[in-house]
């Protein structure tokens, strides 16, 4: 017995959910220094940031470890259109980084747009093309007064991990 057949409206559904979760994917993957996760949303020929998508990843993220002290990216607006098995998807981000300078914390944001075209290569969605859109930036030294903790809250939150050690790991 071989699969069901799937409306096609659903499978446009099913489809657009897979690229939506690879794009959270990535973003995990950036801001927890994990190079698997990054990787995983491109297919092996892919070009992003002007240069073979996987040779990027390999560079930036020891890069990012040692220029930021951690990054934090937020998804807004996204667009997908799926046609056969081809995608195109725009979507909004904005990136916020911290970093020494001088000695002082800088936080720096970055909010932009990833423009991609994705294929389905045996059943799996992979951008084959991404162009990152610089919508605007900047980089604000950051004030020393802590987030309010009552001293009851003390030890209440987790810190993070900038790797698999990350308790969004732990299942």
């Amino acid at each position: 017995m071989g699969d069901l057949p799937i409306a096609p409206e659903l499978r446009i559904l099913l489809d657009k959910q897979e690229i939506h979760d690879a794009l959270m994917r990535y973003c995990r993957g950036v801001d927890r220094c994990d190079e698997e996760l990054m990787r995983s949303i491109f297919h092996k020929d892919a070009r992003a940031f002007k240069a073979p998508a996987w040779e990027f990843v390999a560079h930036f993220i020891p890069a990012n470890k040692e220029a930021t002290t951690f990054t934090t990216h937020f998804m807004g607006n996204l667009s997908i259109d799926v046609v056969g098995d081809k995608a195109f998807s725009e979507a909004y981000f904005m990136t916020y980084a911290g970093r020494s300078q001088d000695g002082r914390e800088v936080i720096d944001v970055f909010a932009g747009r990833y423009v991609d075209r994705w294929e389905r290569r045996n059943g799996r969605w992979g951008v084959v093309l991404r162009e990152t859109v610089h919508e605007w930036s900047r980089g604000d030294v950051a004030g020393r007064t802590p987030f309010p903790i009552p001293p009851s809250e003390e030890g209440a939150f987790v810190q993070p991990i900038r790797g698999r050690g990350d308790i969004s790991f732990t299942r």
